[in-house]
């Protein structure tokens, strides 16, 4: 009998993590089918080109994938759905290729400058004086700074002064990274938008007072918005998603001046214990159902 298989982390084993691929579990046994939680490094990949080890994945519908492992997804992609498919992973988990994928969309982000890509330990200080001078002169402080792979706000930063923006620079530069406008409107509060499928299934606002994340992960709250937030938003996140190519998202939206969207990042990953919890939608249940109508297990 055939399961589906829900990949996650090898390492990373949080609360939330734990609550998502459970939750999925529970969803896919109301339909009599029973599903294996599997860390990423009990799946090695191995391959010698025209061969892939991974053989055993027959036994299996598709797989969720919960873990950013870029080589792994594309080898079970190889043999079995994906969700979210491999390309979108990609897209949307690359903070300036989302970006980027929005182009002609006519979904409006904050400027954007990215790191020119350095694998030199000491690269010429003229050349790094001629950048950092173009990242000032067009963003101005403060600034954000983002590495472009990363999650829970742990990898973003204020920059306040020239001093700061050299030292991140310095410690950075072989790692790629984004400069930001900084968002001086609603300081720690955004949206953040569940959207399956061509749906907004759920929609909560973050409130961080004590930081200008709004990261629920560094002590933001999240309150329900899902019939409160405005149509504009929601068409946003069900675009931005459309764009990246993603199946379940995590649309994370601004609120700009005169009240405009402003797309800030996408999560293919995005976790939903709070918004589970504050909104008491089941967003596990429409996601499972979703993919089981895609694949024509259900009607």
């Amino acid at each position: 009998m055939k399961k589906v298989l829900i990949v996650i982390n090898s390492y990373s084993i949080s609360e939330n993590i734990i609550y998502k691929s459970t939750r999925l579990k529970e969803e896919l046994l109301k339909y009599k089918i029973e599903s294996d939680i599997v860390k990423a490094n009990q799946l090695l990949v191995k391959t010698k080109g025209n061969e892939l080890d991974l053989e055993y994945l027959t036994d299996y519908y598709f797989a969720i994938y919960l873990d950013k492992d870029n080589y792994l997804a594309k080898a079970i992609s190889l043999k079995i759905p994906l969700y979210n498919n491999y390309e979108s992973l990609i897209l949307s988990d690359d903070k300036m290729l989302s970006i980027l994928n929005l182009y002609n969309s006519n979904i409006k982000a904050p400027l954007t400058i990215s790191c020119p890509l350095c694998y030199i330990d000491e690269p010429k200080v003229d050349e790094v004086k001629l950048f950092l001078d173009d990242v000032e002169k067009a963003l101005s402080y403060p600034m954000v700074f983002k590495l472009t792979h990363g999650s829970l706000g742990k990898q973003v930063f204020l920059i306040n002064n020239r001093k700061e923006l050299e030292e991140y620079y310095s410690m950075y530069k072989k790692v790629p990274h984004i400069y930001e406008e900084y968002l001086n409107y609603h300081i720690g509060d955004d949206y953040r938008v569940i959207v399956v499928g061509d749906e907004v299934i759920a929609s909560m606002e973050r409130v961080n007072k004590n930081d200008f994340r709004s990261n629920i992960a560094l002590g933001g709250k999240g309150y329900d918005v899902t019939n409160t937030l405005n149509d504009s938003y929601k068409q946003l996140a069900i675009k931005a998603a459309k764009c990246l190519k993603l199946d379940y998202a995590g649309i994370d939206i601004a609120k700009g001046k005169d009240d405009e969207p402003i797309f800030i990042e996408a999560n293919g990953n995005a976790f939903f214990t709070e918004i589970e919890k504050v909104t008491s939608i089941n967003i596990a249940s429409h996601f499972i159902k979703y993919i089981l109508r895609k694949e024509k297990i259900i009607d």
